[in-house]
């Protein structure tokens, strides 16, 4: 059986290893920014953190015979604040139009942006490629149990949600918009400009240019990668637009990744989650099946699992009481995994 729990301290070796194997947006590959990620994540898991904008939450999936950590995924409380802002190219449609030539064009453009009151960002979804097609809903798990949290904790997050998505990159793993536009004005390679912004991001404030970029003037192959997403994060980019996010019409000013988002409380997952009770009892049959949750002295633990839910009761499997180390009486936090898919256009 797989469990989703919150990140510890001596889970940092195995995390380095899965951030590794997976260019992730959110997850450093450095060992000391990485540890620094994690420590802040126990923090904010503790409830010791009490500003959004410093609090990340990593999730790991762990196989409970082996002890290993297979997968991770990660909920950034507050992306965009006045010491780090968001910065993002809105992609917008600009009508021109000739009364001598009786004639107009549409031009689509991109206008820098940045936002210092961010929104929560989901991110950092890793999964072993040995574990990708286990049929144990692993990839959900690490993806919507993110959304459990958030409905159990709403307060410590913000309104809005997004996550950015990497767009297809170079074999090399080089960004064709940054060399296109970023490069020309920073005269930074792009993972040295990706490496920077970590840290400090005025740099783009003071180098990238105010006017409209059209994106007419770009390469055929340049123009043709804006908003789209890379293979590796299609899976996820699915399972997202499932639960009501939708392409915002923004992308990564560094590599050209589009920006998902939605309101939280037009998100599916957020508004099904079930407050319960948790009860003794031995079941013939299970109705239902889902993420069964709960969060104890700072530390969140979650199982896929069946269930049986009777009003405001809920029954489980002795072996799930004991991975999430319950007894009768406590309160659980339930996610269904069967509902109608947003429609997205």
């Amino acid at each position: 059986m797989f469990v989703l729990r919150s990140v510890r301290l001596d889970d940092f070796k195995q995390i380095l290893s899965l951030s590794k194997m997976l260019n992730a947006i959110n997850l450093s590959t450095i060992p000391e920014e990485l540890q620094r990620q994690v420590q802040r994540s126990v923090s904010a898991f503790s409830g010791e953190v009490r500003i959004k904008g410093e609090a990340d939450y990593i999730f790991c999936i762990e196989d409970t015979e082996s002890n290993k950590i297979i997968g991770t995924s990660m909920i950034m409380a507050q992306h965009g604040t006045r010491e780090s802002p968001h910065f993002y190219f809105q992609v917008l449609r600009l009508e021109k139009f000739s009364q001598t030539i009786h004639s107009g064009i549409v031009h689509q453009v991109l206008r820098l942006g940045y936002d210092m009151d961010g929104p929560t960002e989901v991110g950092g979804l890793v999964l072993h490629p040995a574990f990708r097609h286990a049929g144990k809903h692993l990839g959900k798990q690490l993806s919507w149990g993110r959304f459990l949290y958030i409905a159990m904790h709403r307060r410590r997050f913000k309104d809005r949600v997004i996550s950015e998505f990497l767009p297809p990159l170079t074999p090399d793993g080089k960004s064709p918009l940054w060399e296109a536009i970023g490069q020309k004005f920073t005269n930074l390679p792009y993972l040295e400009a990706d490496r920077i912004s970590r840290k400090n991001k005025e740099f783009i404030l003071s180098l990238f240019p105010r006017q409209d970029i059209y994106i007419c003037l770009l390469e055929a192959r340049v123009r043709e990668l804006i908003g789209q997403v890379g293979e590796d994060s299609l899976p996820a980019k699915r399972m997202l637009e499932s639960t009501g996010l939708k392409y915002l019409e923004m992308i990564d000013p560094f590599d050209g990744g589009p920006h998902y988002g939605a309101r939280m409380k037009d998100i599916a997952l957020i508004k099904m989650t079930k407050t319960l009770k948790l009860k003794k009892g031995t079941m013939r049959s299970w109705k239902e099946e889902g993420l069964v949750g709960t969060d104890k002295n700072g530390e969140f633990r979650a199982v896929y699992t069946e269930c049986k839910i009777e009003g405001k009761r809920i029954y489980i499997p002795q072996e799930v009481r004991e991975i999430l180390m319950v007894e009768p009486g406590e309160v659980l936090h339930f996610l269904p995994f069967s509902f109608e898919p947003a429609v997205t256009s």
